[in-house]
């Protein structure tokens, strides 16, 4: 889903001064022509944070784009005793940079247990 346009500070703040002077939330949509729904949700931030300017997200942006999770899902899945290092060399081929680490992250957030180097069969 598309992120829609963020509203201006002063309309955020005017909000609140709205509510705070003992608007309800349908009487104040209606006069700034916002959504009811928008207008709740900044006043209960501002009753839960005493701020009105909107939070960087939280945790750490994905390293590995969500074409590269699914080329590693294809590799490991052509080739199930495929080690770390071959996922690496393909994104690496693919111009995305990307650890053993970064590897298995990935696929454990898929839904698959490891991806360990298996020793290859007695001879």
């Amino acid at each position: 889903m598309a992120k829609t346009k963020e509203l201006s500070k002063d309309v955020r703040d005017k909000i609140v001064d709205l509510h705070k002077a003992g608007m309800g939330y349908k009487t104040i949509a209606k006069q700034l022509v916002e959504k009811v729904k928008t207008v709740g949700v900044i006043i209960r931030k501002w009753k839960k944070h005493k701020i009105t300017v909107n939070l960087p997200q939280s945790g750490a942006p994905c390293k590995i784009s969500p074409r590269g999770v699914s080329m590693i899902m294809r590799t490991v899945r052509n080739q199930p005793r495929t080690t770390r290092e071959h996922p690496v060399n393909d994104l690496k081929a693919a111009g995305t940079i990307g650890t053993k680490k970064t590897i298995g992250n990935t696929l454990r957030h898929e839904g698959l247990k490891s991806c360990t180097a298996h020793k290859g069969l007695p001879q």
